[in-house]
């Protein structure tokens, strides 16, 4: 736990980095972080056409660019928090507005690889369980917090989740299929860990 707690730590502090010079430009604009919030929403949809057009023209090129574009996607989805702490504007609601732009962002992802990878239908069907384990994470952890427990356990989070996809887009295109497995195997486990972790601690007080 310890390590990918830390491997996780230096990850977002790269992106932290990446994405500062924005970060500072957004600040001096006043940029409303809803704003930014929205605006990620935006290039997943713009990965999803890059999708259909690898999938239409049969280059890979276009999936790679998918993927790059995902990445992107990622390090931006840290913007908005940066942004709304530095102006002061970090709020329940923000948080609420994020976290579910999170889950229709993840969707366009997830629709994107069903619509445009040639899978039969036991790879569909595990493309459709990984889906659920990975909202069964988001939302056990939604639903400890709302009765007191503090939940981040377990690896794969959505930002490790869409970062080992960008990066299997880039990489291994044609073997997305495996990727998947490997994505359902790790979320499946950081779901059941969740689960029994919120079922064996107390309430904070």
């Amino acid at each position: 736990m310890s390590w990918s707690l830390e491997t996780r730590g230096k990850v977002y502090a790269g992106f932290r980095w990446l994405v500062s010079p924005l970060v500072k430009s957004f600040v001096r604009l006043g940029m409303p972080p809803a704003v930014i919030s929205m605006a990620g929403i935006l290039f997943t949809g713009v990965a999803f056409i890059l999708m259909y057009r690898g999938y239409a023209s049969g280059v890979s090129g276009w999936m790679r660019a998918a993927g790059g574009v995902i990445l992107f996607a990622a390090a931006w989805d840290i913007v908005d928090g940066e942004v709304a702490r530095a102006l002061g504007k970090a709020s329940a609601k923000g948080a609420f507005l994020d976290s579910v732009l999170d889950r229709v962002s993840e969707f366009i992802i997830f629709l994107g690889i069903f619509l445009f990878f040639d899978f039969g239908k036991l790879d569909s069907a595990l493309l459709f369980a990984l889906l659920f384990a990975s909202y069964s994470i988001s939302y056990v952890r939604a639903r400890a917090e709302g009765v007191g427990i503090h939940c981040k356990v377990g690896f794969f989070d959505r930002p490790t989740r869409v970062f080992i996809i960008g990066v299997a887009l880039i990489a291994i295109p044609s073997y997305m299929n495996w990727v998947i497995r490997g994505l359902l195997a790790g979320a499946a486990f950081t779901a059941a860990r969740r689960f029994i972790y919120v079922l064996t601690r107390k309430a904070e007080s």
